[in-house]
């Protein structure tokens, strides 16, 4: 069993007084470092659901993630051959591989489940956004962290805005329960697998420990693909572009991207960032597709911004 790394942050402050900067000019430095690598995130991760959206005109559900997941596996299994990179073994190995089934393969399956039952990407994508209140709930008992009464209220207001960004045109029915069902499926999968990742896979190596969990991913909804699905696929011109974005970008960059976020901070703190998600797969939808936000979108914006801002804000 693994234990996570101790963000550098801290190891920055210990350091601070021997070499004579004080610890206030310390920790804004951190934070603008970072800020590259979150918004990214929140992009990358917004864009997911416009590929899976355009990526089921052309495979069903299980079909397209199985193909997402091992494309991407094999490529970075690639290069970790290259890089002369020792695969991880035993307990490793298999620490590894849950937190890919839970992060990979239970969330984005379920997320093209749901969708292709006729659940619109703005609602899927304000499910998902519950993550941070459930992860940071589960990082409590699991990962004894502290979480504030204002970090508290920070995901709150970020949920708020949330639902109030993707209100607009969002309209509930009994048909779509089963594909609402998945989503909450989805959910699930991302809140216990962030956190087994954090718990158990701390000390992850990116390029190999990555190409672990997505080949568990594949291997494991291959099942439903060739079993339910019977490999439903129509390689197209117009397929591919949307398969190698869903793989090398939002497989291998945006996992990467989470989890190296979360060996360096909290999992209240990260998790926060996806309630940026809706607003942001609001404004590549109104890019790439021309839908045009209304006033309720923008406010919802605003509210959430201000929420994950106040969550930033809170110290561990």
């Amino acid at each position: 069993m693994t234990s996570p790394p101790s963000p550098p942050v801290r190891s920055a402050e210990r350091s601070a007084p021997r070499s004579g900067v004080p610890d206030s000019a310390a920790r804004p430095t951190g934070r603008l470092s970072e800020l590259p690598a979150r918004v990214a995130l929140v992009v990358v991760w917004s864009s997911g659901f416009l590929s899976g959206l355009l990526g089921l005109r052309y495979a069903a559900p299980y079909t397209f993630a199985a193909l997402r997941f091992a494309l991407a596996g094999l490529v970075l299994l690639a290069v970790a051959a290259i890089r002369r990179q020792r695969p991880p073994r035993g307990r490793r190995l298999l620490h590894l591989a849950v937190a890919g089934v839970l992060v990979q393969a239970v969330q984005f399956s379920s997320i093209y489940q749901g969708m292709n039952l006729g659940v619109p990407s703005g609602l899927a994508a304000l499910i998902i956004a519950l993550y941070p209140l459930t992860a940071s709930l589960l990082a409590v008992p699991f990962l004894h962290e502290r979480v504030s009464a204002g970090q508290l209220l920070g995901l709150v207001l970020g949920l708020g805005g949330v639902a109030l960004a993707v209100a607009e045109g969002v309209q509930l029915s009994a048909d779509r329960l089963p594909g609402l069902g998945f989503l909450v499926l989805g959910l699930l999968g991302i809140s216990l697998g962030t956190v087994y990742q954090k718990r158990f896979c701390g000390e992850m190596e990116p390029v190999s420990g990555n190409a672990v969990q997505l080949l568990a991913a594949a291997l494991v909804v291959l099942v439903p693909a060739l079993l339910v699905e019977g490999w439903d696929v129509h390689f197209t011109a117009a397929y591919w572009p949307v398969l190698l974005w869903s793989a090398l970008v939002n497989s291998v960059v945006g996992v990467g991207l989470l989890y190296r976020l979360l060996r360096r901070h909290g999992t209240s703190q990260v998790s926060s960032l996806f309630q940026l998600v809706p607003m942001s797969t609001a404004g590549l939808g109104a890019l790439l597709l021309g839908q045009r936000p209304g006033p309720l979108t923008l406010g919802g914006l605003a509210l959430a911004m201000t929420g994950t801002l106040l969550a930033h804000r809170v110290r561990r």
